[in-house]
């Protein structure tokens, strides 16, 4: 950097190692939790449990956000047919709304433990 010689930081292939790039430590992370979508007849919330679980002792959670890629549609799955449905990606936005309506679900009336900073395509080009 002092030289203005270019360099680029290439990431394993894991989250766990991209997350240094935001200047947090890993060992001051609680347990990793999954946000997925959701359903009309599935709603979990026990991602939300984990993250006031984390807060209260006072650690950060990498929330993974759900993707679906090659997901088959109800009546394709019945049929046995390899039709699929398009590609989706979970937004920061359904997930913290997710994390907000779960909050409210479990009672959680303490606004700080989601106060949070989000990093969004960490380990990319244009992270």
């Amino acid at each position: 950097v002092e030289l203005n010689i270019p360099y680029k930081v290439i990431h394993n292939a894991s989250i766990m190692n991209a997350i240094g790039s935001c200047g947090l430590q890993l060992y001051h992370f609680g347990e990793t939790v999954s946000i997925v979508f959701w359903t009309d007849t599935w709603r979990p919330t026990s991602f939300c449990e984990k993250i006031v679980a984390n807060r209260r002792r006072g650690l950060h959670t990498l929330c993974l956000l759900d993707i679906k890629i090659k997901e088959q549609d109800e009546a394709s799955y019945m049929k046995k047919t390899k039709t699929y449905l398009p590609p989706r990606f979970m937004t920061t936005s359904q997930a913290a709304s997710q994390i907000l309506e779960s909050a409210k679900e479990l009672q959680v009336e303490d606004s700080k433990f989601f106060v949070n900073f989000l990093y969004i395509q960490i380990g990319t080009y244009d992270e």
